[in-house]
């Protein structure tokens, strides 16, 4: 006879709780059906569809788990039933740019606005926009991983730089998952040549070339170099607009926390990824030609603020009078208090890396002010949208709701945290 199976003791005046407590308990509640909301493709952010939730689609969740994404934004997809996002205005109008970028020369728009008005999750947005149109697309959504000395490193005396063997390869292999078919459309425009020793002819198709780098040739030069012979074919090509969106960018122009044999700081630029990285937008001739390159400065890490040669760069950019965004206002959203990170202005007498100022410059990045202020109509529908994910403990109400979004001050990601944490 077999004894009946219980997980644990019988509480006084209670019951076996892994045996008695189901879902017919009043405690029990049921998961919120989100299937209803549409999913973000290449039609779904039009200005008729401002204040609209809408999910990423598989396609988007699936490149979300190759390239990863902030943790910041990972941990609050991890609350959400079903992933999404709200389109704005300022999501319409990023995805504009994209438009013309496809026909156009590729555009450079350095995104500004406070923190926590939605900088990564527009990336995020333009990034499913691009994979839904049949774009190639790069996403670094953590650059400081690149350089703050979590990763291996060995010096190459080929390339006269520091190969970073980890991050190049989890950088190919999603390169190659989320591109897969676009990259069956592209040639290399160069052979893939290691110390005198031809691995791959010109011509070969890149689909070809990531996967058996990755499958048969361990050497980290070799990745690298296949790494940047993908950034300068996807660049110089015209046939398939190419999106690079890069999160925390200000990393790219500062110090890294790597060190040499002396214990002497490398800057970033000595480190084989983000020198690659940074190739792709440096000049006209070199960057891509057909898309878009979009970056944020992060402000979520106090060690990293936005370094001066990146600032000097913006300010010189947004100091003529038709500049789209007044220095005044960058500054402003650089130094906003309600960041961890504080800057300074840069004067004369700011001491600044030459190579990092070069480099900032040559980046030409056109700021795009996106911090603009949630609208009534949004507001409400996020506050609806999150009624329906069951995340409110108060149930809303209109005093409530103005009340809200006035302390707030139209921050989308100050009002959604201010419902859940609220208790009335």
């Amino acid at each position: 006879m077999t004894a009946q199976r219980s997980t644990g003791g019988r509480r006084k005046g209670g019951v076996d709780t892994a045996s008695s407590l189901t879902k017919s308990t009043s405690h029990y509640q049921r998961a919120p059906d989100m299937a209803d909301l549409a999913a973000l493709d290449a039609t779904a952010i039009a200005s008729e569809a401002v204040g609209t939730p809408v999910a990423w689609s598989a396609k988007v969740l699936g490149a979300m788990e190759a390239f990863q994404i902030p943790r910041a934004l990972e941990r609050k997809q991890k609350l959400q039933p079903r992933p999404r996002s709200l389109v704005r205005d300022q999501s319409v109008t990023l995805i504009e740019l994209l438009k013309q970028g496809k026909t156009q020369d590729a555009a450079r728009h350095l995104l500004v606005g406070e923190p926590g008005c939605g900088k990564s999750t527009y990336l995020l947005q333009a990034l499913a926009h691009a994979l839904e149109d049949g774009w190639a697309v790069v996403y670094i959504p953590r650059t400081i991983d690149m350089v703050n000395s979590s990763s291996p490193y060995v010096y190459s005396s080929v390339l006269q730089t520091y190969l970073q063997p980890e991050i190049t390869n989890a950088l190919l292999t999603a390169i190659g998952k989320v591109n897969n078919e676009v990259l069956k459309k592209l040639k290399s425009i160069a052979p893939l040549t290691v110390e005198g020793h031809e691995l791959f002819p010109k011509h070969t198709s890149l689909t070809t070339l990531v996967s058996k780098v990755l499958a048969e040739h361990t050497n980290p030069l070799a990745r690298q170099l296949a790494l940047e012979l993908v950034f300068n074919t996807l660049a110089q090509q015209t046939e398939v607009p190419v999106l690079v969106a890069i999160d925390d960018v200000q990393a790219l122009f500062a110090p890294s926390q790597y060190r040499d044999a002396d214990f002497t700081q490398l800057q970033s630029y000595e480190l084989a990824v983000p020198r690659s990285l940074l190739s792709l937008f440096l000049t006209s001739k070199k960057g891509i030609q057909r898309g878009a390159l979009l970056a944020t400065v992060g402000m979520a890490h106090s060690e990293y603020p936005a370094p001066a040669p990146l600032l000097a760069a913006v300010r010189a950019a947004s100091s003529r009078r038709d500049a789209a965004v007044p220095w005044a206002r960058i500054l402003q959203t650089f130094s906003s208090p309600t960041s961890p990170t504080r800057v300074e202005e840069p004067h004369a007498y700011t001491p600044m890396d030459a190579q990092h100022l070069q480099n900032a410059t040559d980046a030409h990045f056109a700021p795009l002010d996106v911090g603009a202020r949630l609208t009534r109509a949004e507001a409400s529908s996020l506050l609806d949208l999150m009624r329906r994910e069951q995340v409110l403990w108060s149930p809303p109400n209109d005093e409530l709701f103005v009340s809200k979004l006035m302390e707030s001050n139209g921050n989308i990601c100050v009002f959604e945290r201010s419902w859940r944490a609220t208790l009335v």
